[in-house]
């Protein structure tokens, strides 16, 4: 499945514990799948990179039952704000899941990007 999204600012949690994540603003909510899966990310024609997704509601943090779509692209440290990023979701890692604490979250993080390296390569 492909889709694409805007780039918009989001609460900056991913970034403050390490795994920052390009929130896309995508107009098809609900025609996307949920969960986190290993994928793509490319940008201005140039890019292709490997990328860890998440959509879902971000139940270790969110309360309000809202759908994103966050975007972890690996390797990668630029500035992706209002730029259209296309998504190109492969194999599904798991389903999302609400953590007892940062911690169990940021070590199931490292795990999916961990696979995610073996299933997918790097940025290309």
């Amino acid at each position: 499945m492909e889709f694409t999204g805007v780039v918009t600012a989001g609460d900056g949690r991913g970034r403050s514990i390490g795994f920052p994540t390009a929130n896309l603003q995508v107009s098809e909510f609900e025609d996307l799948p949920r969960g986190v899966f290993a994928g793509w990310a490319s940008w201005e024609q140039k890019k292709r990179c490997t990328a860890v997704v998440n959509i879902g509601q971000r139940p270790t943090f969110s309360a309000d039952g809202g759908i994103t779509v966050e975007v972890h692209v690996l390797d990668f440290a630029g500035d992706l704000y209002g730029k259209t990023v296309t998504v190109q979701l492969g194999e599904r890692l798991r389903d999302e899941q609400r953590f007892g604490s940062t911690e169990e979250l940021i070590a199931q993080i490292a795990k999916d990007i961990q696979r995610t390296r073996t299933i997918e390569g790097s940025c290309a």
